[in-house]
């Protein structure tokens, strides 16, 4: 991957409103406090509402909806009580599919998929997540092309919106059910097979790790990241010392990524948990590091 490929129209297309965080204070720095969003699939037991109640609770400015949630409501509900609660919006997951896995045809994602990104651009959402599907028998030829048709298509609908999509990438064994995307490099050279400005990445901090140079990369795509999302955390550590991946996050920050840190936990352990504990937690970590984020 290098900075030719990712060139072109994309450094400017993607400078978009919703690709950062929208403050009074938009000239001042922000602490990850101001920056840290909690998904609700970290807090998996409990409803849309109980979700949006317990973050405001314990002082966390944005929320990652997830799809699952909003359909155990009506849409129209949903995006009412977002708005009322005054809370952000990080991202909303998970739309995708596309490769024909649970035989899901692809027109349904597509459909599907749609209903999704216009509910995020009711709540003003910066980013929906999306997962291409595995490879379900396709080629893995046949399974891009299905992926960067549905992109495209979609990215049209997410520019009128006001948002973005957030191609994902996970790793083995995660991956095998939700897409054929396992690395970084992969997930970044669709989307610029893609080309279109409203599809960008959501980048797991922890991919960095295997890069022999991240500081480069970032400076590479940061106008192609569209969420960041956090999925390490250890519930069994008695004090949070340091924010989990500290040292990738700020090295994110530094290179320009001016959005949300969205923890999204898939955990039965974190699942299993006493939320309101966990969420007192991640406001002490981002209490401690604020200052790296100023």
């Amino acid at each position: 991957m290098t900075k030719e490929l990712l060139s072109q129209q994309k450094v400017s297309s993607f400078s978009t409103p919703a690709s950062s965080i929208k403050t009074e204070h938009a000239s001042q720095s922000l602490t990850l406090l101001e920056r840290i969003s909690v998904n609700q699939i970290t807090t998996y037991h409990w409803s849309f509402k109980e979700s949006l109640n317990g973050l405001l609770s314990a002082g966390i400015p944005a929320v990652g909806l997830w799809n699952r949630k909003v359909l155990d409501l009506e849409p129209a509900e949903a995006a009412e009580l977002v708005i009322d609660s005054g809370m952000k919006v990080s991202t909303v997951s998970l739309a995708g599919g596309f490769t024909g896995c649970n035989e899901y045809a692809f027109e349904d994602a597509i459909a599907d998929a749609i209903q999704l990104i216009c509910f995020g651009g009711q709540v003003n959402a910066a980013a929906i997540q999306v997962a291409s599907g595995p490879r379900a028998g396709h080629t893995l030829n046949h399974a891009r092309d299905l992926t960067m048709e549905a992109l495209k298509r979609l990215g049209d609908v997410a520019s009128l919106t006001g948002t973005r999509l957030a191609l994902k990438t996970m790793r083995s064994p995660q991956a095998r059910h939700w897409t054929f995307l396992n690395s970084l490099h992969a997930t970044l050279e669709l989307i610029d097979a893609c080309g279109h400005p409203a599809v960008g990445l959501a980048l797991e901090p922890s991919l960095l790790l295997t890069e022999d140079n991240p500081e480069q990369l970032l400076a590479e795509i940061m106008p192609l990241i569209a969420s960041v999302q956090i999925s390490d955390w250890d519930s069994t550590e008695e004090l949070i010392t340091q924010f989990p991946q500290l040292d990738l996050l700020e090295m994110i920050h530094d290179s320009g990524y001016k959005g949300f840190y969205d923890l999204e936990v898939w955990s039965d352990q974190i699942w299993q948990s006493d939320y309101e504990s966990l969420l007192s937690r991640v406001r002490h970590a981002c209490q401690t590091e604020a200052s790296h984020f100023e």
